[in-house]
């Protein structure tokens, strides 16, 4: 309970900062955009493209409104949707959390907190879940707020959408363990953020293992390589599979597992890292 408590804590503290609501306010201005022009850029577009194959148009959607000719219009704008809310949604939250960990762990307030019935651990584990939860309701707000102007102008709802948003907050939380870790290691701002950004970058850059070996010619420099780009998490790959997801378009459910199982490693490991190296220091 306590790592919970502490996670609203990080919340709360989270609502009231300015830059968080810019953040969020950005969003909702998209939306708003979105939501004035949608009615002739995408949703009329579909409607009429569906209704040129005749009995397609006639078939009713499952919540009625919309045929399911359109709905099928519209699934590449949720692939569109979902990659931007996976990209810009580790990017905005890598410069937005930079300085949540660096504030909690700050002199005096480490001390005070430390004093109550709060172990270390959960300290640094509440303080992970509380961006995590901010992340969460971020993708949620993008994600739901496009999807509710879509059931307002077309007339149909669908959670595709949502089940990709959530690969953006696997891939935000995966890039923020790495900022914790460096947040314990320095209480930087700067840091953490440039942390994040490298590891963003040289996941998406080295998320195809075999095409950054080929980049070097074959001998050390090829397998050291290999062995600096291995523990880095597939965030491409992630990204993709949300796309598919969203596009109601098959995936490997193998190459996910994968993808997941090596990015909770690479997660797991930065966390251990950050809680010894919490553990060890003397406040």
């Amino acid at each position: 309970m306590t790592v919970l408590h502490i996670a609203f804590d990080v919340v709360r503290e989270a609502v009231a900062r300015r830059h968080l609501a810019v953040v969020f306010a950005l969003i909702a201005v998209a939306q708003i955009t979105l939501a004035m022009a949608l009615d002739l850029d995408i949703v009329g577009g579909a409607i009429v493209a569906s209704r040129l194959f005749g009995s397609i148009a006639e078939q009713p959607s499952a919540t009625g409104g919309v045929s399911v000719g359109a709905e099928e219009q519209l699934r590449p704008v949720f692939r569109v949707l979902v990659g931007a809310v996976y990209h810009l949604g580790v990017l905005f939250g890598i410069v937005a959390t930079a300085d949540i960990a660096v504030k909690s762990l700050s002199p005096g307030r480490v001390e005070l907190l430390l004093s109550l019935p709060v172990r270390r651990a959960e300290l640094l584990l509440g303080t992970y879940l509380g961006v995590a939860l901010i992340a969460l309701a971020g993708s949620i707000f993008a994600v739901g707020g496009f999807s509710a102007v879509l059931f307002w102008k077309a007339g149909f709802a669908t959670t595709a959408p949502f089940f990709g948003a959530l690969m953006a907050v696997l891939g935000f939380a995966i890039v923020y363990s790495a900022m914790l870790l460096a947040t314990t290691v320095a209480r930087s701002a700067a840091l953490a953020s440039g942390v994040g950004l490298a590891v963003y970058l040289l996941s998406v850059i080295a998320d195809d293992r075999e095409e950054v070996r080929s980049w070097f010619t074959a001998g050390w420099g090829r397998e050291v390589a290999a062995w600096v780009i291995a523990p880095l998490p597939q965030l491409r790959t992630l990204g993709r599979i949300g796309r598919d997801i969203a596009g109601g378009q098959a995936f490997d459910g193998a190459q996910l597992a994968a993808a997941a199982a090596a990015a909770a490693a690479f997660a797991g490991a930065c966390l251990i890292a950050a809680l010894w190296q919490v553990e060890r220091r003397d406040w």
